[in-house]
């Protein structure tokens, strides 16, 4: 059991001296979504993602953003807009001022 836990922490050593760290990571991720990278950092950033979850989670939260983000206009204009009645607004700048509108 030893000897494995060992082998193991020498992958995760090896990995992490041989690929990005994470702040440069991020990076990547981003830069990823403009253009592909080369195939060598392709392969070091899945290297990355073997021992990282974090940074895994992160890559695919942008792609998903980046996916949706150009619908949210579409949604924005699909739904009728929701405004605040005169008194609502009368009410919410009495207490903004400082000032109990039940008084």
């Amino acid at each position: 059991m030893k000897r494995l836990q060992s082998l193991k922490m020498r992958w995760v050593t090896w990995v992490w001296n041989h690929t990005p760290n994470c702040a440069e990571m991020s990076r990547l991720a981003s830069l990823a979504l403009e253009r592909p990278p080369s195939l060598s950092m392709r392969l070091r950033m899945r290297l990355h993602h073997l021992i990282c979850a974090w940074c895994r989670r992160y890559e695919k939260q942008l792609r998903f953003l980046h996916r949706a983000a150009p619908h949210l206009d579409k949604a924005d204009h699909d739904k009728p807009a929701v405004r605040l009645s005169n008194d609502a607004k009368r009410r919410l700048i009495e207490r903004l001022n400082g000032q109990d509108p039940r008084t």
